[in-house]
Parts: structure tokens; sequence; C-alpha cells
């Protein structure tokens, strides 16, 4: 009898360890107008366990793509304990990025990544992250990096008159005026922006008139290798799954790129070319502007 009890203690533990691992994990099918971010509120998971889960490069979404909710990955990655001084500790605000965080600081992005454990860029507001030092100015959020608002600004006319700066470096320093400006999927003005509208309406204040996607403008200019890469130049990615470029920023120096980033608290932002998920799915570069 007690042989017989044990018997099926065993087999109820397995079925309920079965049913368990099949609502840990549901599957998805990208609809017209689905964000990562849409997809991850519904299912009460976190973006970033969705790109890991579905081992996403960017947050370019095509309609029918089949994605896996996985409900036991891990919604952040555990922060490293290194430094318990408060001094050490900055608390993430609005309109912040790994990128203004470690020029902050006198730090690289790799640094910071690597000192909390980071898997991406991703941040959230409120996010503590372990820092080095104090900062090397103010803490308060320069105009550059504020949230823009949503109602679109008047037209900007290109920054030409600094005849020092390269053609890039003044794209990038338009580009870095809209930091913050929130990402609309079709966007292409700065009311919001998607990742191909963002790069689209920065060129066309120099002159260049770009095609409307991702994969269309990968067609344009001439190819760069990574190693090559300087100011201005477009860089391109190709997320899983997907059947052609789905995702491209501006080249701004310092294996750094600004782009238009779909998810929470994101926008146009900063990102490095060696996050995991940027540095796996990299397809390629292109240089438009002239030496």
């Amino acid at each position: 009898m007690k042989k017989y009890l044990h018997i099926l203690w065993l087999t109820l533990l397995l079925v309920l360890v079965q049913v368990g691992a099949a609502h840990a994990v549901q599957n998805h099918i990208v609809k017209e107008g689905d964000t990562l971010w849409d997809i991850a509120n519904r299912y009460g998971v976190s973006v970033d366990s969705l790109q890991q889960s579905n081992r996403l490069a960017s947050d370019r979404l095509q309609i029918g793509m089949k994605l896996t909710i996985n409900s036991s990955v891990p919604t952040k990655p555990e922060k490293s304990q290194a430094a318990a001084d408060a001094d050490n500790v900055y608390i993430v605000r609005s309109g912040d990025n790994l990128w203004t965080i470690a020029r902050n600081f006198n730090m690289t992005v790799e640094q910071l990544m690597s000192r909390n454990n980071l898997s991406s860029d991703r941040l959230d507001v409120g996010d503590r992250i372990y820092v080095t030092g104090r900062p090397a100015t103010a803490a308060t959020p320069s105009r550059a990096i504020s949230p823009k608002p949503v109602v679109a600004p008047p037209p900007v006319e290109p920054e030409v008159a600094d005849s020092e700066l390269s053609p890039g470096a003044s794209v990038c320093q338009l580009g870095a005026k809209y930091l913050g400006t929130p990402y609309r999927y079709g966007g292409s003005s700065p009311s919001g922006f998607d990742c191909s509208g963002f790069v689209g309406y920065i060129f066309k204040q120099y002159g260049y008139s770009l095609p409307r996607t991702a994969d269309s403008i990968y067609g344009e200019g001439v190819a760069v290798d990574k190693s090559n890469l300087r100011e201005g130049d477009l860089v391109f990615f190709k997320g899983p799954g997907a059947s052609c470029i789905n995702h491209v920023g501006i080249f701004a120096g310092n294996n750094q790129f600004i782009h238009s980033s779909s998810g929470k608290s994101w926008g146009v932002t900063y990102s490095s070319l060696d996050a995991s998920y940027y540095f796996q799915y990299y397809a390629g570069a292109k240089r438009i502007l002239p030496e």
C-alpha cells in the first residue's frame, strides 16, 4: 500500500511540473500594430525576457512572426553587488541611457555593462546602476538628452554653420537633438520616429532623400567594413527569423550608434555595437555621406 501511494505521489508531482512548464511557455503571433512593449505587458513579462527568449537583435517585429512567451525567464539580470557605497549608485531617470550615464561618470558603455552584469542596453526609470566615482558633470540631464515633447517642434535647419564639423559629425550632432523622442511605428517626424523614419528625417535635412524602409536604405551608398566605420555611416541589423534587414541606425563613433528603438521608455537613444543583440545580428554598414 505504501509503495502504491509513493508511486501515485510521484505521478501527481510529474503532472504538476509538466502543467507548470506548459503555462510558463506560450506563443504569440505578431499582428499589425504590435510592439514588444505591448506584447510584454499583455503576458506579464519584460521586453528583455522577450528578446532573450526569441534571440531578437532589435525591437522591430514582422507581422506573422511567432514569438515564444517564456514567463520563467528572469525579467532583469541580477545586478552586481560590487559597489555598496551609495556614492557609487546612480538611479536611472527619464531620458537616461547607458551612453549618457557612462559619459557622465567617465566610463565606457562596456565598463558600465560589465559592472552591472547587463546583457542588453535597456534601462528602466528607477533602476539602480553601479558606477565608478562621482559624476564628471552635474547630474542634471542636459537639454540634449531630455525627453522631447510629443508636439512636433518647428522644422530644424541643418547645423552647417560650424565649418569645423565633418558631414558625419554634423549629422550625429543633429540626431542627438532628438534623443528621447518617442518611438512610433511608421513615424518619420519629431512627433515620433521608427528606425528608418529617424534616419530618413535626419539625412533629409542635409538634402539626402533615402528610401522609407531599413531594407531599402541598405541598397543605397557604399559598403563599409565594420573596422572602418566613421561618424555618419549607417549600420544595419537583421533579426532572427527576418527575411530582410529590419533595423538601421547612425554610427556616432566610439562603437556607439544612435537610432530609434521601440519599447518602454524608449525612442531615439544611443546603443553599443558590442551589446549582445546588436553584435550578434549586425548585418553591415553603408556610407552615404561624402569624404
